[in-house]
């Protein structure tokens, strides 16, 4: 087994046991190493890993706002909603005025909502985002989860 094998089953193991509020910090965790990713692209000049990282955080962001449970979260799910509109808007904008601090600022919301996050089930808080996690590749992405936060 190589090590991106090794990897890629622990993170399988670590998705598999993991609470609804630990899935979402997972989903926080890969919007943020999405961000700083793109980040580094846009002051390298990198256009294809920019724009790689920026899809993969528009899938992130989707699958976030698309599993709000609207009966059960009542008014925080509609903030939560509203977040993840608002945060779409300013990547598209970093991404356009290739501008890296846009995206700073976003990162910086996303970790504060993280700590939030973790904080309602800290047992469920998988470790803290790193900026040396390694880069997704599309076979990270082949099996999509079904849960609602």
């Amino acid at each position: 087994m190589n090590p991106r094998q090794t990897e890629l089953g622990y993170r399988r193991a670590a998705v598999e046991n993991a609470s609804s509020v630990g899935l979402v910090i997972m989903m926080y965790d890969l919007l943020v190493n999405d961000l700083r990713q793109a980040g580094k692209a846009i002051e390298t000049g990198d256009v294809d890993t920019r724009s790689t990282a920026l899809k993969h955080a528009f899938l992130v962001l989707q699958q976030l706002q698309g599993s709000l449970n609207w009966e059960k979260g009542g008014d925080a799910a509609k903030r939560l909603s509203d977040f993840y509109t608002v945060l779409r808007a300013r990547i598209w904008e970093a991404h356009v005025k290739k501008d890296h601090q846009i995206l700073e600022e976003q990162i910086r919301l996303l970790i504060d909502v993280r700590q939030a996050w973790a904080q309602v089930d800290p047992a469920s808080s998988p470790s803290a985002v790193s900026s040396d996690q390694p880069a997704r590749t599309a076979d990270d992405e082949k099996n999509p989860s079904c849960w609602t936060a």
